[in-house]
């Protein structure tokens, strides 16, 4: 979650006022991806989540040893957050390495002092009150939910019990923003479950079976019009059109915190709003409230600040949030959406294969119902992972067509071998989160797996899971159980 510079007390009083700052790098334009880990304590009996004086431990010593400030905190002392570097388009191989080198040092820091990171892009046994319970100690972190206000509970939810990946494209300009934002929300639905490495058990459940809804995406639907799709994706004709809805929707976002004019943070209580608008009568219409207003919409392309080394905004950048957490997640998405922003052959070809099914760029306004019925078909799977509709046919069947034209968009040896797991994914309909339903059916396996997995799994992120345990679609025990451990 981004921080804003409390002490910009400048008065912005118009959108032409901010406008500029997201009119794109141009021949600039670059790519990262930050990855969300959480981490626990395998000889607690209840794998314990990591506790605050454990994250600032891990996180003090990462940093100092392994070569900058890359590790962030997220609101929970269960997570952290690692950046990668910025890179060209060119830099995919040294970003992809040095997210991996990021990660790894990470959780040698975390196994130094007896944590684990978490197999899954969940901590399968915990609530989200549990997690909430530690707050970290970070101004924003403490207004938001220390406690979370009464109607605010089930958005703390979200931030406490899902992890995630975020890819972050600086554009060339207004209209290859909105392309690039309207394309990838109308591959969310199947970006979401491609990528999904869901234990399978949304915060505990106390049945025996695994629940068979996407967790990421029901916990998302709490924040409402803050997340999600938001409607002037298919109503914006232009790239400028879309920015200037982006600015009215920051400036008109209900606020349940907001900077006074000494720079702290004002909690408001719960049922009562501020907005950048309202906010004007106070005198607080500064760039620090804007910022923070836009800090806090959450969609599933958000629109983020880009800042120079003393947290001035100098631009902006598009961030596909949609991506799970597991071996390959961060280099699968990546070159995903790397691919779009840059590879204008790979972009055309994919556009081409929406529009065949049902999702056509130049008609979004026709096709905002086959996106909304994507997205419904994706939560609530029902067990069927691919094997649901997506636009006017199967998901399964635009997996197949999508992996084709993927391949193709790459030649170098290195990224062609860091596909392969995304790739076996779309053509055999064996996601992660699947195969974790097919290796672990009630939490007592998870559980097992949780607290005793070889951590050199994460080794060789050029795997699925379904390729690093060996999983075909015909054979439903396909290893044994001392295989896992």
């Amino acid at each position: 979650m981004s921080d804003v510079k409390a002490d910009d007390t400048r008065l912005i009083e118009s959108p032409d006022e901010v406008f500029d700052l997201y009119s794109g790098s141009g021949d600039n334009a670059m790519t990262g991806i930050e990855v969300e880990l959480a981490f626990f304590d395998p000889k607690s009996p209840d794998l314990r989540p990591m506790t605050i004086p454990q994250n600032k431990v891990i996180k003090n010593a990462t940093n100092a040893q392994c070569g900058g400030d890359f590790v962030r905190n997220e609101p929970t002392s269960d997570m952290l957050e690692i950046g990668s570097n910025p890179g060209k388009p060119n830099d995919l191989k040294s970003i992809i390495e040095d997210t991996n080198r990021k990660i790894a040092c990470l959780t040698q820091k975390a196994a130094g002092i007896g944590l684990k990171r978490s197999y899954f892009q969940d901590l399968p046994n915990q609530t989200a009150s549990n997690l909430l319970k530690n707050v970290m100690d970070v101004p924003r972190y403490q207004a938001f939910f220390a406690p979370p206000r009464e109607d605010m509970r089930n958005v703390a939810a979200y931030f406490s019990v899902c992890k995630s990946n975020q890819v972050s494209v600086s554009h060339h300009g207004p209209d290859h923003l909105l392309a690039n934002i309207r394309r990838l929300y109308y591959l969310a639905p199947f970006l979401f479950m491609i990528t999904d490495n869901g234990s399978g058990f949304d915060e505990g459940k106390t049945h025996k079976t695994p629940h068979y809804y996407h967790a990421g995406m029901h916990h998302r639907a709490s924040l409402g019009t803050r997340g999600g799709c938001p409607d002037y994706v298919f109503t914006a004709q232009t790239g400028e059109d879309y920015i200037r809805a982006h600015i009215d929707a920051v400036m008109n976002n209900p606020l349940f915190v907001y900077y006074n004019e000494n720079g702290d943070l004002v909690r408001l209580p719960s049922g009562t709003w501020e907005s950048f608008n309202s906010l004007r009568e106070k005198g607080l219409n500064t760039a620090t409230n804007y910022y923070f207003s836009q800090s806090i919409l959450w969609p599933d392309v958000k629109i983020a600040a880009l800042k120079d080394a003393s947290e001035n905004v100098t631009g902006h950048r598009y961030e596909a949030r949609m991506i799970g957490v597991g071996i390959h997640q961060h280099a699968s998405a990546q070159l995903i959406i790397a691919a779009l922003a840059f590879n204008e052959e790979f972009a055309q070809k994919t556009d081409k294969l929406l529009k065949k099914y049902g999702f056509n760029p130049k008609k979004p306004e026709k096709t905002q119902e086959n996106v909304k019925n994507a997205y419904k078909n994706a939560l609530n799977h029902a067990g069927n992972f691919l094997n649901i509709p997506y636009g006017t046919q199967s998901m399964q069947d635009f997996a197949k067509e999508f992996a084709k034209i993927l391949e193709a968009a790459y030649t170098d040896k290195n990224l062609q071998t860091a596909l392969q797991p995304v790739l076996h994914i779309c053509r055999t309909g064996l996601t992660d989160a699947k195969t974790n339903r097919m290796l672990f059916p009630n939490l007592e396996d998870a559980m097992a797996f949780q607290r005793n997995y070889d951590p050199e799994i994460f080794e060789n992120t050029n795997l699925s899971a379904a390729q690093a345990f060996n999983i075909s679609k015909n054979n439903k025990n396909p290893i044994h159980q001392s295989a896992l451990i």
